[in-house]
C-alpha cells in the first residue's frame, strides 16, 4: 500500500483528493492537511511515500514544508499542484526535488491517478519495491547519523548499530565534514573520486546542512598535518561549485567517536556565524553551547525596566551582547531567541499600544531570524531599541508633580488606581498629566503602573514565603493565570518557576 499525503487549504479540494486517492487501488491517504505546519507534523507521523501539496497556505506554505521535509527524507516523491500565476513557485519547488506539478484548474481524477502511478514508480521501482527499500534504509540510516550530531545528549555508538543501519565506514581513520549552504535545499555537487575521503556517506542534517563522512585513503608516508591539510584543500574543491561554509572534524581513528566527530564539523561550521568571512573552519575551539548566564541576564535586565532604570538595563544587555560575541556559543537559534527575548520584554514593559507592540516585534524577529551573523543580529537589536525610544530617559531629572504622582502610586498601586485619581491628588487635569507623565517617565501612566505591580510582586517572591496567588492578590491582580502570563512574557519565567528558582539560589 502506498502511502499518500495531502495538503491544502482549500476544504473541496482537499476532500475531493482525498476521496479520489482513496478509492484508488493500491493507494491510501494517512493525512490531509490544511496548511504547511500541520502537513508536516503528519509526514514525521505517518512517513508517506508520496506528498501532493498545494503551495500557498497559510501559518506555513507549501514550499516551508518541503524544505523541512526534505531535510529529513530526500526520497520522498511530490507533486505540487498549483494555478497558473504560481509557476514561479512551481520552479522553486522542483529545485527542492518536487517530481511534477499539476494545474488546479485541469486537475482530473486520471491526470491524478498518473501522478501517482509516476510516484508508486518512483519510490517502489519495478518490480519488487527494491528502490522504495533502498530509499528507508538509506532513510533510516539518515536518521540515526543525524541523532547523532543533533541529540542533546551523547548517543551510544556500537559496531552492531552501524552495521544495522549500513554505516559502510571501515574501522581506521575517517572525518566529517559540514557543507553549510547559503541556499536552502538538497546538496548537489560532484565530489572527485580520487580527493582525500572514500566510502563516503551523504547525511542530509538540516535545511542548508549537509554532512560529508568518509574514510581517509590510505598513504603511510602522509602525515597527521599533511591529511588535514589535504582535507582543507578538498573543502576548497567543493567551494568551487557551491557558495557555502564549511566545517571540518579533526581527524578519528575509532568508529565509537562518529558522533563527536560529526558535532565537532557542525559545531566549526556555525562558527562563520561570528566570523562571515571566513569559509573554512579546520582547527578552531568551539565556544560554549549556550551563555550560562542567559537565564540570569533575561531577571536582570527586566527588573532593571520595571524599575525605570533604562541606561542599567541598556548596560545589562550590553554586557550579554559582548558575551555572546566573545563566547562564540554554537547554539545560534537558542542566541537568537535570546535576542528575541530581550526585544519582548523592552517593548511589552515598556508599551500598551498592543497591536502595534506585536507588529514591531513580528518586524524585528523577522529580521533576527534571518540573521547571517552576529553582527546583522547586533544592528536589528540596536534598531529595536531605537524603535522602543527608551534611550536617554533619566528618572533622576522627574519635575516635581511626577514624583509626588509617582510617589503616590507607589502607595495605592495594588487599588484599583486610575489616571484620574493621581491627577486630583497632584492637582492637574488628566490630559496633562497624561503628556507629563510620557514625557518624563518614557512611557504612559498604565505601563508605569503595571509595571509598579511587577516590581512589588519580584520582591515578595523573592523575600517572602507566600504563595503566588496570594503575591498576585497582594500586587492588584485578581486573576492568578493573568498574572503568570504577564510575568512569563515580561520576564521569560513564570512566577512558580521564579520563586522555586529564588529558593534554591538561597539554599
Amino acid at each position: 500500500m502506498i502511502k499518500v499525503l495531502v495538503a491544502d487549504d482549500e476544504v473541496p479540494i482537499r476532500q475531493w483528493l482525498e476521496f479520489c486517492i482513496n478509492k484508488m487501488e493500491g493507494y491510501q491517504v494517512v493525512g490531509a492537511a490544511a496548511n504547511g505546519a500541520e502537513g508536516y507534523s503528519i509526514f514525521r507521523k505517518t512517513v508517506p511515500d508520496i506528498i501532493i501539496t498545494d503551495i500557498r497556505m497559510p501559518v506555513m506554505d507549501g514550499m516551508e514544508m518541503l524544505k523541512l521535509i526534505r531535510s529529513i527524507n530526500p526520497a520522498v516523491y511530490v507533486a505540487v499542484l498549483t494555478s497558473h500565476e504560481d509557476f514561479g513557485y512551481a520552479r522553486q519547488a522542483i529545485k527542492l526535488g518536487a517530481s511534477e506539478y499539476i494545474l488546479k484548474t485541469e486537475i482530473t481524477e486520471e491526470s491524478l491517478r498518473q501522478a501517482l502511478e509516476n510516484g508508486r514508480k518512483a519510490v517502489v521501482g519495478e518490480p519488487g519495491g527494491g528502490l522504495k527499500k533502498h530509499y528507508e534504509e538509506i532513510s533510516n540510516r539518515n536518521h540515526y547519523l543525524r541523532s547523532l550530531v543533533l541529540s542533546t545528549h551523547a548517543v551510544q555508538v556500537s559496531g552492531s548499530m552501524l552495521q544495522e543501519y549500513d554505516v559502510t565506514l571501515e574501522k581506521r581513520e575517517f572525518a566529517a565534514l559540514d557543507i553549510m549552504t547559503e541556499e536552502e535545499g538538497p546538496l548537489r555537487i560532484d565530489l572527485p573520486g580520487d580527493g582525500p575521503l572514500e566510502h563516503m556517506i551523504k547525511v542530509p542534517l538540516e535545511l542548508n546542512h549537509t554532512i560529508l563522512l568518509g574514510n581517509l585513503r590510505r598513504s603511510p608516508s602522509a602525515s597527521g598535518l599533511r591529511r588535514m591539510e589535504d582535507l582543507h584543500l578538498y573543502c576548497q574543491l567543493i567551494l568551487k561549485q557551491v557558495s557555502c561554509h564549511i566545517g571540518c572534524s579533526d581527524i578519528y581513528d575509532d568508529l565509537g567517536r562518529l558522533g563527536d566527530a560529526m558535532r565537532q564539523a557542525h559545531d566549526r561550521v556555525k562558527l562563520c556565524f561570528y566570523h562571515p568571512r571566513e569559509k573554512i573552519f579546520s582547527v578552531q575551539p568551539t565556544g560554549r553551547y549556550r551563555l550560562p548566564g542567559g537565564e540570569k541576564y533575561k531577571i536582570r535586565f527586566s527588573k532593571e525596566l520595571v524599575n525605570q532604570n533604562y541606561s542599567r538595563a541598556e548596560e545589562i544587555r550590553d554586557e550579554m551582547m559582548a558575551e555572546a560575541r566573545s563566547e562564540e556559543v554554537t547554539d545560534i537559534e537558542y542566541l537568537k531567541k535570546l535576542y528575541s527575548f530581550f526585544l519582548t520584554s523592552l517593548y511589552h514593559i515598556t508599551k500598551d499600544d498592543v497591536d502595534k507592540v506585536e507588529e514591531q516585534l513580528s518586524c524585528l524577529n523577522r529580521d533576527m531570524a534571518a540573521a547571517m551573523s552576529l553582527d546583522e543580529l547586533d544592528a536589528v537589536m540596536e534598531q529595536g531599541f531605537d524603535w522602543c525610544g527608551i534611550h536617554g530617559v533619566r528618572n533622576e531629572a522627574y519635575s516635581a508633580p511626577i514624583r509626588n504622582a509617582v510617589r503616590y502610586m507607589e502607595e495605592h498601586f495594588a487599588e484599583s488606581l486610575a489616571l484620574p485619581d493621581v491627577a486630583a491628588h497632584v492637582g492637574l487635569s488628566s490630559e496633562y498629566l497624561s503628556r507629563l507623565f510620557k514625557e518624563e517617565t518614557g512611557v504612559k501612566f498604565v505601563v508605569y503602573l503595571n509595571n509598579l505591580k511587577l516590581k512589588h510582586a519580584l520582591h515578595l517572591l523573592e523575600t517572602t514565603n507566600l504563595k503566588v496567588y496570594e503575591v498576585a492578590e497582594q500586587v492588584g491582580y485578581s486573576n492568578l493565570s493573568y498574572f503568570s502570563t504577564v510575568f512569563k512574557k515580561n520576564f521569560g519565567q513564570n512566577p512558580f518557576d521564579y520563586k522555586n528558582n529564588c529558593k534554591n539560589s538561597m539554599g
